[in-house]
């Protein structure tokens, strides 16, 4: 009888622990950015896109501190690119900004490898928050990956014949 109490204690406690998902003290806590200006914001969460962040729910918290949403969406394409520049800042007022990212693209992954080569322009709109710069927008845009970064996720997800197909595309 007391095997059962105590079985069926920790089945409950599971339950509830995966029901209400174990935190790290870190609950409802939105992380805060230190960086100074709204490009600064922006240029920090595209070299983490750039660098594969947001591919995975492992890495993705790392952009929370840039941007205004709490979730990200799962995604079923990501833009391979060769890199990015900040293309235009045009500070709003002293609290919003909008920033113009020109992305040169090299292909998108979406089920297959799709090579096209073109210069992508997003603009960010950033508003300057209680806990620093905030990315308001675009808040569902797939992830702009590197090439080298993009292998290695693929790579890792034991898809290698994608990895060959991004890997033997257009360098830069």
């Amino acid at each position: 009888m007391k095997r059962s109490a105590f079985f069926i204690a920790v089945l409950l406690t599971t339950a509830t622990a995966s029901l209400t998902g174990c935190t790290s003290g870190q609950e409802g806590k939105i992380p805060r950015n230190t960086l100074a200006t709204a490009e600064e914001t922006v240029k920090a969460y595209c070299d983490l896109d750039a660098q594969g962040m947001r591919l995975t729910s492992e890495t993705w918290s790392k952009v929370l501190p840039y941007i205004a949403w709490t979730e990200e969406a799962g995604w079923d394409r990501t833009i391979v690119i060769s890199g990015y520049t900040i293309a235009n800042t045009n500070k709003q007022s002293e609290t919003t900004s909008a920033i113009t990212v020109a992305y040169q693209v090299l292909g998108i992954v979406s089920g297959d490898y799709v090579q096209e080569r073109r210069t992508e322009q997003v603009q960010f709109k950033v508003k300057k928050t209680k806990d620093g710069w905030k990315i308001t927008s675009p808040d569902f845009m797939p992830p702009h990956v590197l090439l080298k970064p993009m292998v290695k996720h693929l790579e890792g997800t034991k898809n290698l014949e994608m990895a060959g197909k991004v890997q033997n595309g257009p360098k830069e």
